[in-house]
């Protein structure tokens, strides 16, 4: 599963063929993503990129945050509160996200999500 910030630092590559995200679709050739994740980038995203982002997003398979992923995210919540390590909403819902679908995550932001016991990261 990939985080918002490799979309975003493919959107910014000069030279797509190099970047991280392409990398990701050679080794696993089928990628997902949150339906958070996905909000992320598309709220960041100006009109004239729109164009762009339906191109990335059409062929990657968005997973939705359903009842199951809620009570992970709670967990999730629950664990980082109580060990005074609270990170941001958005990556507590996708890291539950991962969980609840049994996926590794891709990121850029790791000193985050490796608060979060039994996340696997790629």
């Amino acid at each position: 599963m990939i985080d918002a910030c490799i979309f975003i630092r493919y959107f910014r590559a000069t030279d797509k063929r190099k970047a991280y995200l392409t990398e990701l679709h050679v080794r696993y050739p089928k990628l997902c993503v949150s339906s958070i994740a996905k909000y992320e980038v598309l709220n960041g995203a100006s009109d004239r990129d729109m164009a762009f982002w339906e191109s990335c997003f059409w062929q990657i398979t968005v997973l939705p945050f359903d009842n199951s992923t809620i009570m992970v995210a709670r967990n999730i919540y629950r664990q980082l509160k109580r060990e005074n390590k609270l990170i941001d909403t958005t990556d507590i819902l996708i890291a539950a996200t991962a969980m609840t679908n049994d996926l590794p995550l891709a990121t850029f932001n790791r000193n985050h999500f490796e608060r979060i016991r039994g996340l696997r990261m790629i």
